[in-house]
């Protein structure tokens, strides 16, 4: 019978914590997935408005709108995992579940491992992002954005007249 015992809880555990590793995935899914539409709206929206105003060349809004997806990845990762545990820890309580748990003798502590199990890889993405992707893509996003000017400004030059450089450091003159 203690071995029947012992073979039922741990398999009650693991059922446990496949359902909490499921609905977190899902929730962060969900939530990661609003919040990367969101950001991806505004950002072309404002990316838009600068082409629109000529700051920059319509071509460009693709390219400078994926350096601004790595950019903010990080972000939305974090908060979305953020969320997820919430979510699923408040909706564990409202639906009236951790009770069922707690009285199959699952306590509180038994949320670490598969919160942790779910939020390691995360975080550990959210690293990856933070410390190589992310400023690799403002570089890079910078640099794009400076041979665009360089572009422009050289794709403006009219022959006997004196041209402004877009910086205002430089003015250009062609002869013919």
């Amino acid at each position: 019978k203690p071995i029947i015992t012992a073979v039922f809880r741990q398999s009650q555990k693991m059922i446990f914590q496949r359902a909490i590793r499921r609905e977190l995935t899902h929730s962060a899914a969900g939530v990661f997935t609003a919040l990367f539409a969101i950001m991806i709206t505004t950002q072309l929206i404002r990316l838009l408005n600068e082409a629109a105003q000529g700051s920059i060349e319509p071509a460009a809004v693709a390219a400078l709108l994926g350096f601004a997806a790595l950019n903010y990845l990080a972000h939305l990762l974090s908060l979305s995992a953020f969320v997820a545990i919430l979510l699923t820890l408040s909706r564990s309580y409202r639906d009236s579940e951790m009770v069922v748990w707690f009285s199959s003798g699952l306590s509180l502590t038994a949320w670490i491992r598969p919160v942790l199990s779910f939020a390691l890889p995360l975080v550990a993405m959210v690293a990856v992002l933070s410390f190589f992707l992310s400023p690799w893509a403002i570089s890079q996003s910078a640099d794009f954005r400076g041979k665009l000017s360089n572009r422009k400004d050289a794709g403006q030059v009219s022959p006997g007249v004196f041209q402004e450089t877009s910086a205002g450091d430089r003015v250009i003159f062609v002869e013919g």
